[in-house]
């Protein structure tokens, strides 16, 4: 992995607004978040539903304008007004909301046609979209409109039309949530087998098991933060900072486990995860603590664990 990163963001802050007259939340959806992306890794961002990641992989293709920070994508920098057309193509979202790609209108072979048209005008659309639905397994659900296809179809009905446009980056929100075993290993490699050294993923997953198979480097998120920035092989090797070990636990002990401290953690003056921490002590609750390193390429925000590289 080399090269000018496809995704540079520096100090991100967001926030959204609320009310009738469009007044920021005072409690910021990104507090100060750094992040790197270069050619060929697959990166991935964990944490509870309410820490960041959706947010974040929106503002870094500039779908959403952030309060404050840098944005520089596939090498150029964002602005207030976003990327531009050609800018768009070679960096897609694919929505956790299978049916946001899909126009309940339409057929498969009517929408995929579509963005053949919109993507590749100096193609014979109908060859397009033979090729991506036989990519992703569809070719003989072509004239399927969504409501006749299943959670799984839709998934990939969806990654077809991102298949047309051929993304350097791609950003996969929730790829495979609410989908058994089996689909969600069909729709991971899906994304991968289109992976190569000149691309990006950025992975915004709470399955676990698919992060440590598809990516390379994990941010774990919490309250807008990144607390823990790591290499995929050390997740559950330790050290980790508290809220990620509790997360790991929660990961075992299945949905049942999941954890709900965003909310009261968000917009604190000290650590996030302070209230619920095992090792808290005082300082935490007053002083934000900063990303150090414990080992090479493990950075965590906790004064407690570890002792800096």
């Amino acid at each position: 992995m080399s090269g000018a990163p496809l995704l540079s963001l520096r100090g991100l802050r967001h926030h959204f607004r609320r009310g009738l007259f469009g007044r920021p939340d005072p409690l910021p959806s990104l507090d100060e978040v750094d992040l790197e992306l270069l050619p060929g890794e697959v990166v991935a961002l964990i944490g509870e539903s309410g820490s960041g990641k959706t947010t974040l992989g929106r503002v870094g293709l500039g779908l959403i304008t952030p309060t404050a920070g840098e944005r520089r994508l596939l090498g150029e920098p964002l602005g207030p007004g976003g990327p531009g057309a050609a800018l768009r193509r070679r960096a897609q979202l694919l929505y956790q909301n299978a049916d946001a790609h899909l126009n309940p209108g339409l057929s498969l072979r009517a929408a995929v046609t579509e963005s053949a048209r919109l993507y590749r005008p100096a193609e014979e659309p109908a060859a397009v979209v033979d090729r991506v639905l036989a990519a992703v397994g569809l070719r003989h659900r072509i004239d399927a409109r969504p409501d006749r296809l299943s959670g799984g179809e839709r998934r990939r009905a969806g990654i077809a039309r991102v298949l047309v446009a051929d993304p350097d980056l791609l950003v996969a929100d929730e790829p495979t949530s609410g989908l058994d075993a089996g689909l969600r290993g069909e729709i991971v490699h899906l994304l991968l087998a289109r992976h190569t050294p000149q691309r990006g993923l950025l992975l915004i997953s709470h399955d676990l098991p698919v992060v440590r198979f598809a990516a390379q480097r994990a941010l774990v998120m919490l309250a807008g933060r990144v607390v823990e920035s790591l290499p995929v092989r050390a997740l559950g090797a330790g050290p980790h900072h508290p809220y990620t070990a509790a997360l790991l636990r929660a990961a075992e002990l299945g949905p049942t486990g999941l954890l709900d401290v965003t909310p009261a953690g968000r917009g604190v003056q000290g650590c996030p995860f302070v209230g619920p921490c095992p090792q808290a002590r005082p300082a935490c609750a007053t002083h934000r603590p900063a990303l150090t390193a414990v080992a090479p390429d493990h950075l965590i925000a906790c004064p407690v664990v570890g002792s800096p590289a």
